[in-house]
This record gives structure tokens, sequence and C-alpha cells, in this order.
């Protein structure tokens, strides 16, 4: 939201559409189990907005110049593949919710700062 507020309203929805459905995408799974067609259409969409606005965030690192983005943005985004990578070690269980919290943190995070530094680098 506060990206949009600030004049980046293409990422900033992106990033905020991308949440929603990743609400959708869980809520469907503990509402209908694991392979039902309602979960799969969840799911297809939730790659579907992750990935445009993983594009779009990684298009914004390209025109700021790879020099350019904070440091903060590359150790939270590290952080955020490390925990994802963990919950295909750890695919059940507290771990696994806790390590999939903790990707969805970071990852938003990751998102956030890189539209703030690319709204700061063009601004």
């Amino acid at each position: 939201i506060k990206l949009g507020i600030q004049g980046d309203l293409f990422y900033g929805s992106l990033v905020e559409i991308a949440g929603a459905v990743s609400f959708w995408y869980h809520y469907s799974q503990l509402e209908f189990g694991q392979n039902r067609q309602e979960v799969r259409l969840a799911l297809f969409t939730d790659y579907l907005t992750a990935g445009a606005a993983l594009v779009t965030g990684g298009i914004y690192m390209v025109q700021m110049g790879v020099t350019s983005v904070p440091i903060d943005a590359l150790i939270v985004g590290a952080g955020a593949i490390v925990s994802l990578s963990l919950c295909w070690v750890w695919e059940f269980g507290y771990p696994y919710l806790v390590l999939h919290s903790i990707w969805h943190i970071l990852s938003a995070y990751t998102g956030y700062l890189i539209g703030q530094a690319h709204f700061d680098y063009f601004a």
C-alpha cells in the first residue's frame, strides 16, 4: 500500500495482489484439502501473481543497476530464499509453518525494499 501511496501504483498493486492471492491459496488449502480443483486454480493464480511481482522487481533492479540495489534488500532477499529452501527440508509440522511464514514476511519486505529503492532512485 505504501508504494502505491508514494506513486508506484503498478508495482505496489502487483505486490498487494500477490499477497491477497497467496492468502486465497492458503485458505483454499485449509478449506478444501490438497488435490482439489479450487486449490489448483488458486495455486496457479498464486504463481502468476507472485511471478509478475518477482519479474517486475527484477526489472526494477536492472533499471537501477545492480550496484544501486540496497544491501539490506539483498540480505533480506537471501534470507527469504534460505527460509523457502528449508521448507523443502522440513515439509511438515511446526518447522514448516514457521519457515514458510518467514518466507512470506521476508519476501514481502524484500519487494517493498526494492520498490522503495526504485522509487527513490528515479524520484
